[in-house]
């Protein structure tokens, strides 16, 4: 649970925590973290690190301050909340932390981590570039597409394709194949432990083959053991086994 040891406007000179502290601007203003100023306008989320003073100099905020960090966050940063959730999110934590019961501190808790949440979802993108952003995105559309060629989309882009491959690395720390591998195993591992039907019996391993971008059946199963170290007819099972720990 992300507790929250404030909720509501700061005052300048504002004492940060061991968390984080997380704004939702409600007017154009700007953070001082550590002497950096970090400015930001109407509708953003402002993120700044753990910090023992934090000053808002302008303008006007609605903040929650964690105490104690659960977000690798090493300078602060500020990003759009595309449809408002963060900001009414922080809103109602200011709300419940006023009220001081138990009650209201389980609420502020429970807001605590959808903040966080929205933190991750809104925030990602920040860390790639447009190209990458890009390549994410075809991947994303034909992730279950059998007939999808990753290096024809790529050469389509007006960048050279090695310089593509090498910034795609350089920011996932994967490959552009490596990363297509990565999403259509995740995507088969949530389909077997999930025991997706086709209404009448789960799905054989074609239908999962097909649904992962996988033409034959066959390479599917050896690239999924060699993934999994487990083929896809075992791996339900192997999942639903208890983990036994011995002690020396």
């Amino acid at each position: 649970m992300n507790d929250i040891i404030f909720a509501g406007k700061p005052e300048n000179g504002f004492p940060g925590g061991k968390g984080i502290t997380v704004g939702a601007a409600t007017d154009s203003g700007a953070a001082i973290y550590k002497g950096i100023k970090t400015e930001y306008s109407r509708g953003d989320i402002i993120v700044l690190p753990p910090c023992d003073r934090i000053e808002f100099t302008e303008g006007t905020a609605d903040i929650v301050c964690l105490g104690r960090a659960v977000l690798q966050c090493s300078e602060p940063f500020v990003f759009k909340d595309i449809y408002g959730e963060t900001a009414h999110s922080i809103s109602q934590a200011a709300k419940y932390f006023l009220y001081g019961t138990p009650q209201s501190d389980l609420v502020t808790s429970a807001l605590g981590d959808l903040i966080i949440g929205y933190i991750h979802l809104f925030s990602e993108d920040k860390k790639y570039s447009p190209v990458t952003l890009r390549v994410k995105a075809e991947i994303d559309k034909y992730l279950t597409d059998c007939t999808f060629s990753l290096d024809d989309a790529i050469k389509k882009m007006p960048l050279n394709s090695d310089y593509v491959r090498k910034l795609f690395k350089k920011e996932t720390g994967l490959t552009p194949h490596a990363y297509l591998l990565k999403e259509r195993m995740e995507l088969a591992s949530s389909l077997i432990s999930g025991n997706i039907t086709n209404r009448y019996s789960n799905y054989t391993v074609s239908q999962i083959a097909e649904s992962c971008g996988f033409a034959e059946p066959l390479y599917f199963s050896r690239v999924f053991k060699k993934y999994f170290g487990t083929p896809p007819s075992e791996y339900s099972k192997k999942q639903k086994q208890p983990q036994i720990t011995t002690t020396k």
